[in-house]
């Protein structure tokens, strides 16, 4: 991966970078991924559809040894192109740097993994803290890494929630977002504050994470609000089975999280005319939810690369007689299996998911993914 000195994500390994000077470089490199899944709800029908599900161009470039600069673009399946990141890196020192702009804000693990970084291809459900486009937000972000890399902290001030006439941050309140990391084994090998689910052997890993959001008046209508606030704990264990991953690598990955909402229910994504999947704007719920998974990556080869089965389990409970009578439950399991090539760069999964929504029926699908980062 590259290091956060270029480009604020954790990158394809094989982007081209272009030096200009003794301290100037410029970056550049595109992931794409794709699908075709059964019963898909993007479909009029629920029908089974392929589709390019995420089209990504990274830039970076290098102004002086401490001053940085990223863009990185996105087109989704919708076919608008948005700026995904968009910061200035001011980065004196390791333990301190100030970040500008667009980026992730505090936030759990699957989030700061975004959807390149999972250990499976479907972005969890559980994984519900706000953001303007793909968990991102605008403001400002503290971050460092001090014990050898061991322990990793950001914390940042952000545009609010629900900032639109009739909503709740009519006042435009802040947001406030932060993250607490520490590793008890190898640092984990991704720059800056960002994560993975899995390293694919790169490492021995136990992580613990502790992140927090808060918003004054986040939720709810002009005349109908609450304070936002949420907080979850992640953790990650991958350990490489005998010398050198003779053995295989086991992963297992964990996440708890509590969503309150002061017992306002949020208005829908799309109040206010807005586009739903934009701005920032509606579809906080309140509860508790959590996830469990695990994976092994088997040590031999097929073909070109090596089999990864995998598990996940994930509930979400909406407050109590908030959005019905008791503590309406949303469920999903996912099974399958990855078939990693480059390890993040070229990946394919085959997945089954078996989604129970809160008080309607079940549904069963099957995904076939593809992602490739260059």
């Amino acid at each position: 991966m590259m290091g956060a000195g270029l480009c604020a994500m954790p990158e394809a390994e094989a982007s081209v970078t272009v030096n200009l000077g003794p301290e100037q470089s410029f970056t550049m490199g595109v992931g794409v991924r794709g699908q075709y899944m059964t019963a898909d709800p993007s479909t009029p029908d629920d029908g089974s559809a392929a589709a390019a599900s995420d089209l990504r161009i990274y830039m970076g470039g290098q102004i002086i040894k401490t001053v940085k600069a990223t863009l990185n673009l996105e087109r989704i399946r919708d076919g608008n192109w948005n700026v995904l990141d968009g910061i200035l890196q001011i980065e004196p020192l390791k333990g301190l740097n100030l970040w500008l702009g667009r980026m992730l804000p505090g936030s759990d693990r699957s989030n700061l993994d975004g959807p390149y970084f999972l250990s499976t291809y479907a972005f969890p459900i559980v994984a519900q803290y706000p953001g303007m486009w793909s968990g991102r937000n605008d403001g400002a972000t503290l971050w460092g890494k001090l014990a050898h890399d061991r322990f990793r902290y950001m914390a940042g001030i952000y545009k609010g929630h629900n900032w639109v006439d009739g909503g709740s941050g009519t006042g435009h309140n802040p947001l406030f977002a932060g993250r607490l990391e520490y590793n008890f084994l190898d640092p984990e090998p991704s720059p800056a504050y960002y994560t993975a689910s899995t390293y694919y052997g790169k490492a021995d890993i136990l992580a613990i994470g502790l992140a927090g959001q808060y918003q004054v008046n986040g939720v709810g209508t002009a005349s109908l609000k609450g304070d936002y606030k949420a907080w979850n704990i992640d953790g990650l264990f991958e350990k490489r089975i005998g010398r050198k991953a003779r053995w295989g690598v086991y992963t297992l990955e964990a996440a708890y999280y509590q969503y309150h909402a002061d017992g306002v229910k949020d208005v829908a994504p799309g109040f206010g005319n807005r586009n739903p999947d934009y701005g920032n704007i509606g579809g906080i719920n309140s509860g508790t939810a959590f996830l469990v998974n695990t994976a092994y990556l088997i040590p031999w080869r097929v073909g070109w690369g090596r089999i990864q089965p995998l598990l996940r389990y994930q509930q979400f409970r909406y407050a109590h007689d908030l959005y019905g009578p008791g503590n309406p439950k949303t469920r999903q399991l996912d099974a399958g299996a990855n078939y990693v090539l480059d390890g993040h760069n070229l990946r394919f999964t085959l997945d089954y998911a078996r989604y129970t929504p809160a008080g309607a029926a079940q549904s069963n699908a099957f995904l076939l993914g593809m992602q490739l980062q260059y």
